[in-house]
């Protein structure tokens, strides 16, 4: 049976009781769909903080809290001090005094909604599947311990070795190499040439401010893409680029690439990318989509474009700028041949086919 196992922190004994109740009536519901909540119950901070990890699907809390008006708000804190990694609903009078947080996907009044609508987000969210790859008992979690037994562990001497040759000159060269090893070691989880959703196509936000290949930078309401090999943009030690210029390309709106054109052959062609000097990008939430054309490039040094576009604001995934900078290069790499004399072509087809 599927279990969904909620965190309720709440003090008041008329609210426990009536999430209780809820609680039983939705397994009784979702019987048939064998799912069941679980759920533990804390009336204060302290107890909360004893029971709640990443074991749980989810937590529903209360923001105030034995007379402590900031009581949930510091919950939330410690959880993500604690990388404890859970989604979080708050239920209270005091909707307005919730402090912002990414943990936080719902903040809402007693009256202005239930507890059977919380725990059915709560279950939408376990059906995507997030809490059972990020939690404690997760995925990830369980993939890490094996590579960490069964790969790291067993060549740890090597590591050792690396470790002392580069302690003085780059200590974290082996802790960041090895975060590397163990992440390849997680890729081949995935390779099973599943379909992929728009959203893995793009790193938003990105988890470094630095530009690499792939960022993909805006100014003027207008998009564009770094296309520079990542060796040009490693920063040597003076704080410079290998290269003097970054590369980058504009993403055309898909109704400038069709050119007016509503041809189903045409709008196919386009996000199959069989043309040879166009990548589409799909569109998500927070990119309205486009289709990165090749032959629409720039350079500006790093001054010059740091002024421009500041920050990266996308990323393109791993897996696929790789396909794009292929893309890219072939284009430009594509020669062609010198035209044949048409009555040879003519007496060679003839003949063949007579």
């Amino acid at each position: 049976m599927n279990k969904l196992k909620i965190m309720f922190i709440e003090d008041d004994e008329d609210a426990q009781e009536l999430f209780i109740g809820v609680v039983d009536v939705f397994n009784r519901k979702n019987q048939q769909h064998n799912l069941k909540v679980e759920y533990k119950i804390a009336a204060d901070p302290v107890e909360a903080s004893d029971i709640i990890d990443s074991s749980y699907d989810g937590a529903i809390i209360d923001l105030k809290l034995d007379d402590d008006d900031e009581a949930g708000n510091r919950i939330v804190k410690d959880l993500y001090e604690t990388f404890t990694r859970i989604p979080i609903i708050f239920v209270t009078a005091f909707a307005d005094l919730v402090n912002d947080h990414p943990s936080v996907i719902k903040t809402r009044r007693r009256e202005d909604g239930t507890y059977e609508s919380d725990l059915q987000l709560f279950q939408q969210i376990q059906d995507t599947g997030l809490t059972r790859i990020i939690g404690n008992r997760g995925v990830i979690e369980q993939q890490l311990r094996e590579v960490f037994l069964k790969n790291l562990l067993p060549q740890i001497e090597t590591w050792i070795s690396y470790g002392e040759t580069y302690k003085e000159t780059d200590p974290d060269r082996t802790e960041k190499a090895l975060l590397r090893h163990a992440l390849n070691h997680l890729y081949q989880l995935l390779e099973d040439n599943e379909r992929y959703f728009p959203e893995e196509v793009y790193l938003h936000p990105p988890m470094l401010d630095k530009i690499t290949t792939g960022s993909m930078v805006k100014a003027n309401n207008q998009w564009f893409v770094v296309l520079s090999p990542a060796c040009d943009l490693v920063i040597r030690e003076d704080g410079k680029y290998n290269t003097d210029c970054i590369l980058f390309a504009e993403i055309e709106r898909v109704k400038d690439a069709l050119d007016g054109s509503k041809s189903k052959g045409k709008v196919t062609e386009l996000c199959t990318n069989k043309h040879t000097y166009r990548h589409w990008l799909p569109k998500t939430d927070f990119f309205e989509g486009g289709v990165l054309n090749f032959r629409k490039l720039a350079s500006l040094n790093k001054d010059d474009f740091d002024k421009k576009f500041g920050k990266p604001i996308i990323q393109i995934s791993p897996f696929f700028i790789k396909d794009i900078i292929s893309r890219f290069s072939s284009y430009y790499a594509r020669q062609g041949q010198p035209d044949i004399d048409k009555t040879a072509i003519n007496d060679f087809i003839t003949r063949y086919t007579t």
